[in-house]
Order: structure tokens, then sequence, then C-alpha cells
């Protein structure tokens, strides 16, 4: 792993954390709707990286071949699929609940899919990251949570949210080549912007109007999403999926400092120290040096114990 790659999971984090409050700021503004949101953020990212591909005259769609074709439609399908989710279970059981339900489990999703797939198991310092960052975020937004009477059922729907995220990353943890990621970003987003838009129509479509609107709008997809997908995606490529997606983590921290500063939304000194918590998990998990470092994973041979590494 990494530090440079350690370091863009850590920016598309951030920049993750940035959405949230441009969302907001969209949706009170312009009033649209969350599905419709979350469609204007695919479909602005996926337009707006494939502009600057056909400026750099790196677009190239002729040169796409089977394997690229499959990766562009299953990470647009996924993304779109996350998006979805995601809103759906934040109208079912409110952000917060939402949220953890969703970010918490994908690292739980990225080891089970580890266990299945590449018979191997976290080591024993990643486990560790994970529970520092999972009780940094219950202190978090612990607090917030409000549990109504759909709040089980948002908690399902939030569940499915991470395993899409999860089932995407681990689709992305090995580059196609030829297919780099502002590429890959581009032609996927705009494939899973096309996706959600019968959704939008159905679930309540709704259009960013004046120079603030569009502005918000520009900044959620350009920043929030575009410059964030393409920094996590190049991260993947010597980051493991199960450290990629605790350190994702670190969005609804950055988004409640931004609503704290931006919204006047207040923390709390248990958000603090949830925020100290999961900065604490993200130095635990920072690559030792690079290339040298334990896995992330230890393969194990399904009798229980570790096997041994040649």
């Amino acid at each position: 792993m990494r530090s440079s790659h350690f370091g863009l999971v850590v920016l598309a984090a951030v920049l993750w954390g940035t959405g949230g409050v441009a969302g907001a700021l969209l949706a009170d503004h312009s009033d649209v709707p969350a599905v419709s949101v979350a469609m204007w953020r695919m479909v602005i990212a996926g337009v707006a990286l494939t502009l600057l591909l056909a400026v750099t005259r790196r677009l190239s769609p002729r040169s796409l071949s089977a394997p690229m074709v499959r990766r562009i439609l299953l990470t647009g399908a996924l993304t779109a699929l996350f998006e979805v989710l995601y809103f759906g279970a934040v109208a079912l059981a409110g952000v917060s609940l939402a949220t953890l339900a969703t970010i918490g489990s994908a690292p739980l999703w990225v080891a089970v899919a580890d266990a299945v797939v590449g018979r191997t198991r976290p080591a024993p310092r990643t486990v560790a990251a994970l529970a520092l960052a999972l009780a940094g975020l219950v202190a978090l937004l612990g607090g917030s949570i409000d549990a109504g009477n759909a709040a089980l059922a948002g908690v399902g729907v939030a569940l499915a949210a991470g395993a899409a995220f999860a089932s995407l990353t681990f689709a992305n943890r090995r580059p196609v080549p030829g297919l780099g990621a502002v590429r890959l970003t581009a032609l996927s987003f705009s494939a899973g912007g096309v996706m959600l838009v019968p959704v939008a129509l159905i679930g309540g479509w709704g259009v960013p109007h004046g120079v603030g609107g569009w502005g918000y709008a520009l900044a959620l997809g350009i920043v929030s999403t575009a410059c964030a997908y393409v920094a996590y995606l190049t991260g993947l490529v010597t980051v493991p999926p199960f450290v990629a997606t605790i350190v994702t983590l670190l969005e609804p921290l950055v988004a409640a400092v931004l609503g704290a500063l931006v919204l006047s939304e207040s923390i709390g000194p248990w958000g603090i120290a949830g925020g100290a918590a999961l900065a604490c998990a993200i130095i635990l998990l920072r690559p030792q040096r690079d290339g040298a470092e334990a896995p992330a994973v230890t393969p194990y041979d399904g009798s229980g114990f570790p096997s041994r590494q040649e």
C-alpha cells in the first residue's frame, strides 16, 4: 500500500464529506428532492469529466474493449444503486441512522467478500482500526439519531446501500488495463446518471435554478463527486478494499464539521470524542512505509487459522 494512494483515499473521504452540505444547500435553494440530487451529482460529474477527456483528447470511445465496457457499466450501476438506496434509507430512518448503518456496514461487507472470494481475513491492526472507527462513528452520530416507526426498514435499506458501496469498492480493487480512474469515472457516472433519470422522474423531479442553485449543483457534482471518486478509484490501485472502506468513515466527520461551520449545527462533546476516535483510526491505518507493511488481510486455508505465507 503506497502512502500516496492512501492519501488519495483520505482525500476522497474528505471531499465526500463536503457533499452533505452542498446537497443540503442545493435542496434548500432550489427545492430539489433527494433522488434528483443524486441524479444531478452523477450527471454533472460524468459530463464534466467526459468534457475534460474530450478536450485533452483522451476520451477515445472506439478504443474501449469488452472488459472496459463491463467495468464501466458495473461501476455506474452500483453507484446509482448506492445513491438510490442511501437516500431511500435517509427518508425512512433519518440522516444519522442511515449514514451510521450505510457507512458502518461497508467495511464488514468487504470483509465478508474477502473471506468468501479471496479466502482472506483482516489483519489484527486493521480490525482494531475498524473497531475504533465504528465507536467514533457511533459517538459522532448517536446523539442525533431519531428512531421512528420506519427506522427498522430504513436500517435494512441502509445495509443494502452499504453492500452496494462495498461491491463498488471490491469490483474496482483491480484496474482494467487501459481504463484509468478519470476515464472510468467519466463514463460510468454518465451511464449511472442516465440510469437514475427514470428513478428521479418517479421519486420527485427537480432542477437547480439560478446562479446559486447551479453553483451548489456544480460544486456537488465536480468537487464532492467527480474529484472524490477519481481520487478513490486511483487509491484502490494499492489500498485494500477493507482499508479503503474504513477510511471512508471520515466522511461523516467532515460533514459534521462543515455542518457546524456552515449550517450552524451542533457537534457536542460526544461528537468531538467520536471525531478524535475516527482520526486515531485513520492514523492507525496509515502505511508504515511504502510497499513494506503487513497486508491488510491475512490469507487462511479454511481451518480457522491463518495459512502460512511463503
